[in-house]
């Protein structure tokens, strides 16, 4: 068997002519050469796991949350202070004994008001995992209110009304889900469940994606958009939110994480192409047009032309100041145009684990964009990272 470093070098030969010198901003590195940025730098780092990678990131306000996908505990980050983060508590998913299954990824999201934090997990033993309502109120001691078995909780989001609070998450056994929740108790309530479950199944490590856009501008109504890696896009509307309704949908290819803008004239959705069930997909970012929800089309895919491997994955996303930044394994944060240009990159995410899983040094798993700056996390290194553009 090759060395680590044999095989990332190899890689590196491979690639190096294949990504794209932009003249419209960057040239992105190829993995296994030294670290570098271009457009963005970073303002400081937290180590949050010292066992194992870091994953999803949240960002609400002061505080971070990020899952340490391996461990299956999610770390409150204190970043009131940009320059100097740090790790004010931590939840275990698994400290009771009930979810045996080992930790492999999940999801985050807050409530409006800060007070209560969604954690989707997913476990090998899937049925044996579902759905962590943690009270983080007091950030340094988050604590678990309830829980609700699902059959392995991939990606969790959270819709408010004037009168209701509602989680929605899509789940590798039971589909889509909505839960009504009730912030006196934290208790959730089952409110929709998925009628064709098996027909939408999500996986991991990248493998869906959940937006909800409060109010579309052109319907005047919220509107749900979910992707699979089975079933590409689906569109719902969302008014009644125990009962949504399916607008449209894109099934060509599956697809994983999902970013959306859009204009009282259009609608555009980006989104990355999924890798758990084929690991044929090239690595890409396929923008559709989704102005007609009755007729969503495909307009144009960006690509950094590196193969369909594991050490070259898109995972999280996030658009900011008409930019698309992807978390782009082990090329690092890389940030597109609008138009598909490579315009910015940060490949210095940490010095490795040892105790690592993955491949590369650099393992870009989330970001997510906060007042002005970004929130990356890295899987090799265990670290989350805050990032500031420079042009």
């Amino acid at each position: 068997m090759k060395s680590l470093r044999a095989l990332l070098a190899g890689i590196a030969l491979a690639v190096t002519a294949a990504v794209p010198s932009s003249a419209h901003g960057c040239h992105v590195p190829a993995p296994a050469g030294s670290p570098s940025e271009c457009g963005l730098a970073t303002v400081a780092s937290v180590e949050v796991s010292e066992a194992a990678g870091a994953g999803r990131v949240e960002v609400h306000g002061k505080i971070a949350a990020v899952l340490r996908r391996d461990e299956g505990i999610v770390s409150l980050v204190d970043v009131s202070k940009p320059g100097r983060p740090k790790v004010l508590g931590s939840y275990d998913g698994g400290l009771d004994g009930q979810r045996a299954g080992k930790s492999l990824d999940g999801d985050l999201a807050f409530s409006s008001d800060g007070q209560w934090l969604f954690y989707a997990r997913q476990s090998t033993q899937m049925s044996a995992d579902g759905l962590h309502v943690v009270d983080v109120s007091d950030p340094s001691a988050p604590t678990l209110r309830f829980y609700q078995p699902e059959g392995g909780t991939f990606r969790v989001d959270v819709y408010e009304t004037e009168t209701a609070t509602y989680v929605i998450t899509l789940d590798a056994i039971a589909g889509l889900v909505v839960n009504r929740f009730d912030p006196a108790t934290g208790a959730l309530t089952t409110v929709f469940s998925d009628p064709e479950p098996a027909s939408r199944r999500v996986g991991g490590p990248a493998s869906a994606g959940i937006v909800i856009d409060r109010k579309d501008p052109k319907l005047g109504i919220p509107v749900l958009y979910t992707s699979s890696g089975t079933t590409g896009l689906q569109v719902y509307d969302l008014s009644t939110p125990d009962q949504p309704v399916l607008l449209g949908s894109w099934a060509e290819t599956g697809l994983a994480e999902i970013e959306l803008v859009r204009t009282k004239k259009s609608r555009t959705v980006y989104a990355a192409t999924e890798y758990w069930f084929d690991e044929t997909l090239e690595p890409e970012v396929v923008v559709l047009d989704a102005k007609d929800l009755g007729a969503i089309k495909e307009k144009k895919r960006f690509s950094l032309n590196v193969p369909a491997a594991e050490e070259f994955r898109l995972q999280g996303m996030a658009i900011n100041k008409g930019r698309l930044y992807a978390a782009h394994s082990s090329l690092g944060l890389v940030g597109f145009d609008l138009k598909g240009h490579p315009v910015a990159y940060l490949s210095d995410l940490g010095e490795r684990n040892q105790s690592s899983t993955e491949l590369s040094a650099t393992y870009a798993y989330d970001v997510e964009a906060s007042k002005g700056l970004l929130y990356v996390t890295d899987a090799a290194s265990g670290t989350l990272t805050l990032a500031r553009r420079t042009r």
